[in-house]
């Protein structure tokens, strides 16, 4: 990102951090799950509320055992009652898609309820292809 250029590339990192949590937020909403703070969402991360009667660490420990991925608990009084998906660094389309993909499987892990499979998946996608296009248009 920026090849070499530090303010290119710092740009780029938060754009891609934008783009990341936008998606993730999209996923989230289409599964049904509630984001922490709605109003003023982050680019860094997201936070989730877990579904009623689910602690968060059961999340956080599914994601770790079967896809041996890293999600985070809520911190404070509020372990056990969201989970945080992060979106700096080395994060990706791919990454970001993977990650919401096996959301939708940990939930109907936890939940034991059915889960449509491929609907958050397909949000984040429309997210990033409006994106995209608004990439070109401004491009060009």
């Amino acid at each position: 990102m920026g090849n070499g250029d530090l303010v290119a590339g710092r740009k780029a990192l938060v754009q891609n951090a934008e783009l990341a949590a936008a998606m993730t937020r999209a996923a989230a909403k289409e599964l049904g799950l509630r984001l922490f703070a709605p109003s003023c969402p982050a680019a860094a991360l997201t936070a989730i509320q877990t579904p009623a009667g689910i602690d968060s660490g059961t999340i956080v420990k599914e994601f770790r055992e079967t896809f041996s991925a890293v999600v985070a608990n809520g911190q404070g009084e509020m372990k056990g009652k969201l989970f945080r998906i992060a979106h700096l660094g080395y994060y990706d389309y791919l990454d970001t898609i993977g990650i919401l993909a096996a959301l939708e499987q940990v939930l109907g892990r936890v939940t034991g309820e059915a889960v449509e499979y491929g609907a958050g998946v397909r949000a984040a996608q429309k997210v990033y292809a409006r994106a995209q296009e608004q990439q070109s248009v401004g491009a060009g």
